[in-house]
């Protein structure tokens, strides 16, 4: 496999399978009448085609962090807790303590096949509310599936791996596929420009109060499952009621209350010891944008510069084809408000923090929905609702530029998202490695592996973490540029102590080749110069990983595992009780508020009763935000 990743490997039948499919679904939109069972299936092909291929052809599941995500829940499932001093997820532990009860009812014990087949099942069950969005549009039938197949073509960013990321954008994507279709404000003014939306799907109170809570119960899941998503809810739902296109106006106050309380007082442990990390970066945007793009372009050989710059490229034509929808759709007398919103709301991250580099990833992924669909609308403007409209749209070169568009989008998914597999996928030998690390991990016991910055750069190209969290500390250590100067790694594993080893792993190593820009014969020469070593001795030697340990033990215990108190940790000063009791006050006052503005026909009783409700909120609330104003001051 090459710099460029699985392209380098496909045979030319499959890339002609790829360009055929792209011409199958075009050659569709020429048609006159949609055959949607034919335009599904090649929808549906697409995405088996682009996402199964390292399911179908590699050794084993692929990605380190998913199987780390497996450590997550096996600790659950062995200890029934959750420690936040191990690592800064526990604070938000909800994904992996609802995948560990669903895989203990299901009965499963071994989780390599589903994180194996996750990241195409995530990806099937996005289609289904991105359908349900689309019948929020005043749009052609063209458009519409020409912006699902835009928003399968350009979902490279990997986030769909087994985590609580891939799970929330599932959830996001049914929260504003609902908000849009059901709860948009349903006075619609006629003028001379046409709202893009339909009106609101007709329903009656019981079933508008149904969707609320469906709605309240997607927002309250995201809460304690994810950092990011929450607050990307917040930020649509806030913005379309801002500008006219959501009447659940009180629900921004409540979820905005829910994300402040967990923040607050159940993430306390991370925070309260990275209080920088998560507050630093607020309002540096240029910062978080130059961290998240040109940051992450350097060093590193020709070939892996191709694929993150073609990562940028791709992003940056899709933003651009959405903004010329907005523009053709202008032209054609229609106004688009919802889409916009969904498309750039998510660019607010930017003010927020660089998410570890991963800013830049994370708005395009939020963004990609909205910005689909106005690219299917760059292409298709008009309704198609008359038959004029409709000859213009078949006989136009529409479905020409959509074939040279998904042919671009096609191979530039190829080299954006498996670009980097040289050092994402998982080795078989890695496993075995691993394997031998928590055979020998009693009491505990200390992993050295390759890093090219220790501060930085912590999460190593392996298989790491799937068992025994608490028990293997994985200490990134400084590889050195020069395969000679081995002895910092030596002078590294007398330093760890007693029972630690020294991983050199393939994935590891290409990592260091292709995004650093290491030798290509630079693990050679440290193996090499290793084996010189008198006080090292290989434990373990396979195609893909040599472990060495040091011939006499340093003196001194091995040290016993020490996970921490369990979580959630909450320091309770007189504050935090009455901002906790006021914050319990008033998700209960706002929730039943919102349930029976929607549920309730209007009448005078019932607005007296919201207009006091609302008046007897706002001193819950200052209570709780100078408890919250407290705690951050005095703990942070």
């Amino acid at each position: 496999m090459g710099g460029l990743g699985l392209i380098s490997v496909l045979p030319p039948a499959t890339l002609l399978g790829a360009a055929l499919l792209i011409g199958v679904f075009a050659s569709l939109l020429w048609l006159e009448r949609p055959h949607k069972w034919m335009l599904l299936l090649t929808l549906l092909a697409t995405v088996v085609s682009l996402h199964a291929l390292p399911a179908v052809i590699e050794a084993e599941p692929r990605f380190a962090t998913a199987w780390q995500h497996l450590g997550f829940m096996e600790y659950i499932d062995r200890t029934g807790s959750a420690v936040p001093d191990l690592d800064a997820r526990w604070s938000w532990p909800g994904f992996f303590a609802a995948a560990t009860f669903v895989a203990k009812a299901c009965g499963v014990t071994d989780m390599t096949e589903v994180i194996r087949w996750w990241p195409l099942a995530m990806q099937l069950l996005y289609l289904a509310p991105m359908f349900l969005l689309t019948r929020s549009m005043r749009a052609s039938w063209r458009a519409r599936w020409t912006g699902l197949w835009i928003f399968v073509l350009s979902g490279w960013v990997g986030q769909d791996y087994f985590s609580p990321q891939g799970f929330t954008y599932l959830l996001y994507l049914a929260f504003v596929a609902i908000l849009l279709v059901w709860f948009r404000a349903p006075r619609v003014l006629w003028t001379k420009r046409r709202p893009g939306e339909l009106e609101v799907e007709p329903t009656d109170r019981r079933q508008r109060a149904v969707l609320l809570l469906v709605l309240i119960g997607l927002f309250a899941a995201t809460v304690p499952a994810h950092q990011l998503t929450p607050f990307v809810m917040l930020g649509v739902l806030a913005v379309l009621v801002l500008v006219g296109r959501s009447e659940l106006r009180g629900l921004p106050i409540l979820f905005a209350v829910l994300v402040a309380v967990w923040v607050s007082f159940l993430a306390e442990p991370y925070w309260s010891g990275h209080f920088d990390e998560l507050f630093g970066g607020l309002g540096g945007v240029g910062g978080n944008v130059s961290s998240s793009v040109s940051g992450r372009i350097q060093g590193g050989s020709s070939a892996h510069k191709l694929v993150l710059y073609a990562r940028v490229l791709l992003a940056g034509s899709v933003m651009a084809f959405a903004c010329w929808g907005w523009w053709r759709r202008r032209d054609a007398k229609y106004r688009e408000r919802s889409l916009l919103v969904l498309t750039f709301v998510p660019f607010l991250g930017f003010g927020m923090q660089s998410y570890g580099g991963e800013m830049a990833l994370r708005v395009f992924m939020f963004a990609l929905p909205g910005a689909a669909l106005l690219a299917g609308l760059a292409l298709f403007p008009r309704t198609g609702i008359t038959a004029k409209e409709r000859d213009r749209d078949r006989v136009s070169l529409a479905p020409l530029a959509a074939l040279l568009a998904g042919l671009i989008l096609m191979g530039g998914f190829l080299v954006a998202r498996w670009g980097n597999e040289p050092f994402e996928r998982i080795r078989p030998g890695e496993v075995a490695a691993m394997d031998y690390v928590y055979a020998h991990d009693d009491p505990t016991v200390r992993l050295l592996w390759m890093s090219n910055d220790t501060v930085d750069n912590v999460t190593p190209a392996m298989p790491w973490g799937t068992r025994d969290m608490e028990k293997v500390q994985y200490v990134p250590t400084l590889a050195p540029v020069d395969p000679v100067l081995v002895s910092s790694l030596v002078k590294a594993l007398k330093d760890a102590g007693p029972n630690s080893y020294l991983m050199i792993n393939r994935s590891q190593v290409v990592y260091l080749q292709m995004d650093v820009g290491y030798s290509k014969t630079w693990e050679t020469r440290l193996i090499r110069n290793l084996d010189d070593r008198q006080e090292l001795t290989k434990v373990l030697v396979n195609d893909d990983v040599t472990m060495y340990a040091l011939r006499k033990q340093p003196s001194g215990e091995v040290p016993k595992a020490e996970p921490g108190p369990i979580g959630p940790q909450i320091t309770w000063t007189p504050w935090s009780v009455v901002g906790g009791l006021a914050a319990v006050a008033l998700v209960l006052l706002l929730g039943a508020r919102e349930i029976v503005r929607v549920a309730v026909r209007p009448g005078v009783r019932q607005l007296r009763w919201l207009q006091s409700s609302f008046w007897f909120s706002l001193p819950l609330l200052a209570v709780l935000l100078a408890s919250i104003l407290q705690r951050f001051l005095t703990m942070a």
